[in-house]
């Protein structure tokens, strides 16, 4: 059963399930940088443009491949509110891509090495869980706010290990030279 998008709820959502898991992180993240960056990264973006320009990559990809559907049978449904609940594989599989590689974009941007990386990370999960909230607004079940909980946790573990493996993958390409 669904209602009409609501404000408060939408951001309520956001502030409980997005707002404060990621200022937890955010704080960790910038205590981690105060301590312990030694080396700068190629980019020009500093820890909150960092973020900023990788929240908005997450809520891009989220709004852009999950908006719309199309199946295996032709049929297209457009963007809107209730967002479509079944997608064709390669649309899942496409929009984990975009993710991914956004992700990648935004940490290469930074000019922190390390510390950039995971705030890219954290930037794209709370994005992309930021759109997914606009959907959880309009549930009245409340288990799209389950969905949101666990798109956090997923993404959130999930880009952080890609972040941890390219850390040590430029460590040891480093160490080589």
């Amino acid at each position: 059963m669904t209602v009409d998008f609501s404000w408060p709820q939408f951001l309520w959502i956001v502030f409980i399930f997005v707002g404060v898991p990621s200022a937890f992180c955010a704080l960790l993240l910038w205590r981690k940088s105060s301590k312990s960056e030694k080396g700068m990264g190629a980019g020009r973006l500093g820890l909150w443009a960092t973020g900023a320009t990788a929240f908005v990559f997450g809520f891009v990809s989220c709004a852009g491949w999950l908006s719309w559907s199309a199946d295996q049978r032709g049929q297209f449904r457009g963007p809107g509110l209730p967002a479509p609940r079944e997608f064709p594989t390669w649309q899942v599989v496409a929009c984990g891509a975009t993710v991914v590689l956004l992700c990648l974009w935004a940490a290469r941007l930074s000019r922190w090495t390390e510390t950039g990386r995971y705030t890219a990370a954290l930037g794209t999960t709370a994005g992309f869980s930021t759109a997914f909230c606009i959907e959880a607004s309009t549930d009245a079940t409340g288990q799209s706010g389950v969905g949101v909980v666990l798109c956090m946790v997923g993404w959130g573990l999930a880009l952080s290990v890609i972040m941890m493996a390219w850390n040590t993958f430029s460590k040891r390409s480093t160490v080589q030279r």
